[in-house]
């Protein structure tokens, strides 16, 4: 009696899953102001949700990249935690402030060069990434008028 219920719950199940669909959508372009980035004209509230876009053009420079971004991303936020490190490893009372102070104020540079290099990067993977959306395919067809003045 299990055995005739099973078909049609498997047939009914075919029918309502839909977790292979694929949808294509058109790349838009992105763009960038300082650090701030928007993705078809629309501001992106982290750096981190241009990895679809960016991953779809399928280009293994602009691949190379964006890693070198998350990585640069990874080394700042580890860096940041050297101080905090320090005051947990070391016993209340061996803690010297002047050597507190130096090893905050090198981690937060170093986090800015990390973040810089970072964006840095990021930054070159949004031009590939533009110059490859726009560029026509050689199936194209078409006149074009240019005029020198």
């Amino acid at each position: 009696m299990k055995k005739t219920w099973l078909l049609p719950i498997l047939l009914l199940a075919c029918f309502q899953l839909y977790g292979q669909k694929y949808k294509t959508i058109e790349l838009k372009p992105i763009t960038k102001q300082g650090w701030n980035y928007y993705y078809d004209l629309k501001k992106v509230k982290s750096p981190y949700t241009l990895q679809f876009p960016l991953m779809g053009v399928e280009d293994e420079e602009i691949d190379r990249l964006y890693k070198g971004f998350q990585t640069m991303n990874t080394l700042s936020t580890i860096t940041s935690f050297i101080p905090i490190i320090y005051i947990i490893t070391l016993p209340k009372g061996a803690i010297d402030q002047e050597t507190f102070w130096t090893l905050w104020g090198a981690s937060l540079a170093t986090v800015f060069i990390f973040q810089g290099l970072g964006h840095s990067k990021l930054g070159k993977a949004i031009d590939r990434y533009n110059l490859l959306i726009y560029q026509p395919s050689g199936q194209s067809f078409g006149a074009s008028l240019s005029v020198r003045f």
